[in-house]
């Protein structure tokens, strides 16, 4: 990614948030491509952020980078590393995917097992005005 944000919770929540936020508003607009974008980038600031603890510096690349590193780790549990690799996998030219399951659901399976928080119950602690990381 870009930006490290291993200082900063509050940042990481709502930048996962709006990517998960944006790639819903996507798929209900008929964007699918657009709704797996804002998927894969809200998983990859979750490898990121969970990378730069565990390595104790910043982690600097791209969401593709980050999930095929996570999908790489022989600890990951094979659901995640499943799912980072659906998330990294390409198109194929038709524009279609390989596998019938969700990049979102992938997404927040991924961003729940590292973070270990419930995004569906951030988006609407978001919504209330209770916007903290527990």
């Amino acid at each position: 990614m870009q930006k490290s944000l291993s200082g900063d919770l509050l940042t990481l929540q709502r930048t996962i948030h709006k990517e998960l936020e944006d790639a819903n508003r996507a798929r209900v607009d008929g964007n699918e491509g657009r709704a797996r974008v804002c998927a894969r980038r809200a998983a990859g600031w979750a490898v990121s952020f969970t990378r730069s603890l565990n390595e104790g510096r910043e982690i600097e690349a791209n969401a593709y980078e980050m999930l095929q590193w996570l999908a790489q780790q022989a600890g990951t549990p094979d659901a995640i590393r499943s799912a980072a690799t659906r998330l990294a996998a390409r198109v194929s030219l038709d524009h279609t995917l390989p596998f019938p399951e969700d990049p979102l659901e992938d997404a927040r399976m991924i961003v729940e097992a590292l973070l270990g928080v419930n995004w569906t119950e951030v988006g609407k602690a978001q919504e209330s005005g209770n916007s903290t990381l527990t």
